[in-house]
């Protein structure tokens, strides 16, 4: 133990024998981490968001429908609401369910006329369900709250109909029996969310307004929307309801939009990617580093020899050194990495200077907060650290082929 520590001290000290060599591989182990733990953590960041914003907007972690409606979108693929609200309750305790009337239908102003996609709910069910409502600002309406008979369009629509808050606009959809069915709505709210596909294609009515124009029953409907409280928590639920439930059509978010479980899978390969290649870049700047440590102290190493430190000492002192300089430069990294993470974290980093509409509209964030789990900081400092030993093992060996007699010559 004591020629342990003899030699941890001993390593530190060479290490600083060459300070300017010893600070610059400092900096680029200490740069090179925290630009490859601030990549990882903003591509995480960036991927949770954009799920995140469609899951809780419009997805929901699990839906539920009749095979009919996903294949065709039928008016008349409905289910009742008591066929599945008692199996809902029973098996999951989800934050939120929203029994939801979907239609296709036309919305027209006295300037253009719009194809748009009618969702009917139950305002205080959707609530919990979605939080589509916090998009709405307090000047621009709310959430289907009071009026009659209100209708809450996005604000691209709204320009395309040259609409504001409380303007009146004509829904026309067809019933049950393949009849059209006109009815007067009034503006009550304007919404934008980070979809501008979404936005352009959807607007919400109450459920008891509309049911009267469709001929559907009264408990039926045509999606259950359930929000869990983590992506974790949804998978659960929608195992659990497609077992009890097989007569329907159970889906999580990322089978109802599949591009939202590519993002998923690639944001994990692209860490994994950045990390490798940091990872191999900074192997090859230890084994570099350490081989000019070692031949530079060619005479040095061979007098320790002469004087009887064995080879394994030795090699140890040159592992040491290698591991002294690797945790410096990673502790470094991760702290300065953890400190920008945690505050763009809160604070995020705005892009919308740099993406376009086209961004949006397939739902990417403009705004994004960069995110690491403390699991994950532990893991890239125990990678960085068994890089490192691993690089030294070569310029080790290489010390201990000095030959220290041919090394002691003059």
């Amino acid at each position: 133990m004591k020629i342990t520590l003899m030699l941890v001290r001993l390593a530190w000290k060479n290490i600083w024998r060459n300070k300017l060599r010893s600070v610059l591989i400092l900096s680029a182990i200490t740069i090179g981490l925290f630009a490859g733990t601030f990549t990882i953590a903003f591509i995480a960041g960036w991927g949770r968001a954009t799920i995140e914003s469609e899951i809780c907007n419009q997805l929901s972690h699990s839906q539920i429908h009749t095979p009919e409606f996903s294949y065709n979108y039928d008016i008349n693929a409905y289910f009742s609401r008591n066929q599945v609200e008692s199996v809902v309750q029973s098996l999951v305790h989800p934050q939120g369910v929203s029994y939801r009337l979907k239609l296709y239908g036309t919305l027209a102003s006295a300037s253009n006329t719009v194809g748009i996609f009618v969702q009917g709910v139950i305002p205080e069910e959707e609530k919990k369900a979605s939080v589509l409502y916090q998009h709405i600002p307090d000047s621009l309406g709310n959430f289907l709250e009071g009026g009659r008979l209100p209708i809450v369009i996005s604000s691209r629509t709204a320009k395309k109909l040259k609409a504001r808050l409380r303007s009146k606009l004509v829904l026309s959809i067809q019933d049950t029996e393949g009849e059209m069915q006109s009815c007067a709505f009034r503006v009550g709210g304007i919404f934008e969310t980070n979809n501008s596909m979404f936005d352009e294609s959807t607007v919400f009515v109450r459920d008891s307004d509309i049911r009267v124009y469709t001929g559907l029953p009264a408990n039926a409907v045509h999606e259950v929307a359930i929000l869990a409280r983590n992506v974790r928590e949804g998978k659960e639920i929608t195992g659990k309801l497609s077992e009890v439930l097989p007569q329907m059509e159970v889906q999580g978010w990322n089978e109802l939009q599949p591009a939202l479980g590519l993002i998923h899978a690639w944001t994990d390969l692209i860490n994994v990617i950045i990390l490798s290649i940091f990872l191999v870049a900074l192997s090859f700047g230890i084994v570099n580093t350490m081989l000019m440590a070692v031949l530079e102290r060619t005479k040095e190493l061979g007098m320790l020899a002469c004087i009887g430190m064995n080879k394994r000492n030795l090699f140890k002192m040159v592992m040491f050194e290698t591991l002294c300089l690797t945790l410096a430069g990673s502790v470094s990294g991760i702290l300065l990495a953890w400190w920008v993470i945690s505050y763009t974290g809160m604070h995020g980093i705005d892009l919308s200077f740099l993406l376009d509409a086209n961004f949006r509209n397939i739902g990417f964030s403009t705004t994004v907060y960069p995110l690491l789990e403390s699991r994950a900081f532990m893991e890239i400092v125990a990678l960085v650290v068994i890089t490192g030993i691993l690089s030294a093992i070569y310029p080790a060996r290489k010390a201990l082929k000095i030959n220290s007699w041919e090394a002691t010559k003059c």
